[in-house]
């Protein structure tokens, strides 16, 4: 067999393989609306599709629907179990990353960043009285205790957010998801939030966007580029973030 046709072989396994998964998605979703599985069970289940469709997307550079599915495992960041409200927006994550693999199959361009806009916020957080503003917000921070912290108080000051865990998973999601603003952590492993400052400070596709490092009054912030200013987390860090995003153009 020629490696093109191999190519092709294992192009439509994967397309085959994200339709498969998708429909599981929806299976769990039914399946707990009609009482056969309890909400934890199925949670279970739509995190385990959730996780395997990112697999599929990245294993074939699927661009788009890799960083759809990115987005769609961080919406269930802190929930502990299903709801009506949470199934409606599963079924409508699970529409999109249909949009983003038809795209892949007939070789469309998606606007992801456009898509990210009309998603659901991050549930398991109660903000429900917030009026969510069209401001989409990357953290780059570590999971843990502090990184849900920093993500409740943006998501009660309105922000929609989106969490990623490293520095180098940023890297290749900024470019497609295209946020208003990131805030990175300063201590991260492999690239450090300064290195990913310096990078996004320094390439002709992201120069532009704004940036803000999170650093305690310890840190060293050598090499920080000047256009980039420091947030301290604290009692006043709502504040302190509103007048950085004033300052770099972003409210």
């Amino acid at each position: 067999m020629m490696q093109q046709d191999i190519m092709e072989e294992l192009k439509t396994e994967a397309i085959d393989s994200v339709e498969d998964r998708l429909r599981n998605l929806h299976e769990a979703v039914q399946d707990y609306s009609n009482g056969y599985i309890n909400a934890a069970d199925a949670l279970a289940a739509v995190r385990l599709e959730a996780h395997s469709l990112k697999s599929v997307a990245a294993s074939f550079e699927m661009k788009a629907l890799k960083a759809m599915c990115h987005r769609f495992e961080d919406y269930f960041f802190n929930v502990k179990e299903l709801n009506p409200e949470i199934c409606k927006d599963i079924q409508f994550y699970a529409d999109r990353m249909a949009e983003c693999l038809d795209g892949f199959v007939h070789g469309k361009e998606v606007d992801v960043s456009s898509l990210m806009r009309k998603l659901p916020n991050k549930a398991g957080f109660d903000v429900s009285d917030i009026t969510v503003a069209d401001i989409e917000v990357m953290l780059v921070m570590a999971p843990g205790t502090a990184t849900k912290i920093v993500t409740r108080e943006l998501l009660e000051c309105g922000y929609r957010m989106v969490n990623v865990a490293t520095t180098m998973d940023a890297f290749q999601l900024i470019p497609v998801m295209k946020p208003d603003a990131v805030i990175i952590s300063r201590v991260m492993p492999e690239l450090s939030g300064i290195d990913l400052a310096c990078a996004l400070k320094a390439m002709p596709a992201t120069r532009k966007l704004p940036v803000a490092l999170l650093a305690t009054e310890s840190g060293s912030l050598k090499d920080l580029p000047e256009s980039v200013p420091v947030l301290r987390k604290g009692a006043n860090f709502a504040d302190d973030v509103a007048d950085v995003f004033v300052k770099l153009g972003i409210l």
